[in-house]
């Protein structure tokens, strides 16, 4: 079987699978200290009982063993088809060689690392609408899709032959589009249903009395986020209809920032609600905290009285673990009930 499109052992695809290397190695190590910092802060809230998802840190914990699989058999690559020449005339030859065991682990590797997140995506999807069955039938789908394409192609990667080559090349034309479409879908309505909230909670006129962060920031860190994976994947599609060698630099990089995308999105909002604490707090002793007219008869000491109002929002972080639509329409309706009367 021929290489992929694009992997044509050029001087190009020398250097350009070089410079993926060097990427490679860079937001790793950044990851590793991102995933360190994520870690302490879910097992501060598990102590205190707060914002913890049991779900969320596990599948962190296994992105990072298997990220980290992937970067040292990347190394072993490295050193077989640069310094050893393992496999003549060129370096990157070597690559192309699926049947060689570090080559075709690297493979499974990126496919059940995006298998995994998009899982915990669809599962955050599902508890944020509030274990709506419905409103993850078509993310199933393209999932069991992904599993049928990705399958498909790498049996073709393992033993060449298997599959004709004009139906594994058009399988491997489907993986980057389902996997854009799965992201941005998922995206689309984490992002849609916490606008709604944040909708309801502006029209009842609880946004204001709360400490936790702004779901609009919510909104932002998801979106922001989810862009790293997406924006590669389209980059990557583009490449590939043209070709180019320079998808190898992607390929490499691709994996570790799976893992930085989901550690992103635990520190950012750690940090959103952390500085939404403070400025409530702030508020609440400048604000709040007022002298009573009320006075003892044969006292003249004022009296002062404190009152706090506080509205939990029904989405805290983005991991948290139920999706409480119920208790903010209690809220908006008995609000409205009191307007009425």
């Amino acid at each position: 079987m021929a290489p992929p499109p694009g992997q044509d052992g050029s001087i190009n695809e020398q250097v350009y699978t070089l410079v993926g290397f060097w990427l490679e190695s860079m937001i790793y190590g950044l990851y590793s200290i991102l995933f360190i910092a994520a870690m302490s802060i879910s097992v501060k809230n598990w102590r205190k009982g707060t914002s913890f998802s049991l779900p969320l840190f596990l599948s962190q914990i296994s992105m990072f063993i298997m990220i980290s699989v992937y970067t040292f058999i990347n190394l072993y690559r490295g050193i077989r088809a640069f310094a050893l020449l393992a496999t003549p005339p060129t370096p990157v030859t070597y690559y192309h060689d699926f049947t060689n065991w570090d080559n075709y682990a690297f493979v499974v590797i990126v496919t059940l690392l995006v298998w995994h997140a998009d899982a915990l995506v669809i599962y955050r999807c599902f508890i944020i609408w509030g274990r709506n069955y419905w409103v993850i039938v078509i993310p199933v789908l393209l999932l069991l899709l992904s599993f049928a394409v990705n399958t498909i192609t790498l049996t073709s990667f393992k033993n060449p032959g298997v599959v004709p080559e004009n139906v594994f090349l058009t399988f491997l034309q489907m993986v980057y589009p389902v996997n854009i479409t799965q992201s941005i879908l998922t995206t689309g309505l984490i992002t849609l249903k916490i606008w709604m909230q944040h909708a309801r909670t502006h029209s009842s006129g609880l946004a204001k009395v709360s400490s936790n962060v702004n779901l609009l920031t919510i909104i932002r860190i998801i979106i922001e986020s989810a862009l790293i994976f997406t924006l590669q994947q389209i980059i990557l599609l583009i490449l590939q209809q043209l070709d180019h060698p320079a998808q190898v630099i992607l390929h490499a990089t691709l994996v570790p920032s799976i893992g930085v995308v989901f550690v992103l999105m635990t520190l950012r909002t750690h940090i959103a609600k952390t500085e939404s604490e403070a400025r409530w707090n702030t508020g609440v002793r400048s604000d709040t905290v007022r002298p009573s007219t009320h006075r003892g008869a044969t006292s003249h000491v004022a009296v002062f009285t404190t009152t706090t109002v506080r509205e939990d929002h029904p989405m805290e972080v983005i991991d948290t673990k139920t999706a409480r639509d119920s208790e903010i329409g209690s809220m908006v309706e008995d609000r409205k009930s009191r307007e009425r009367f």
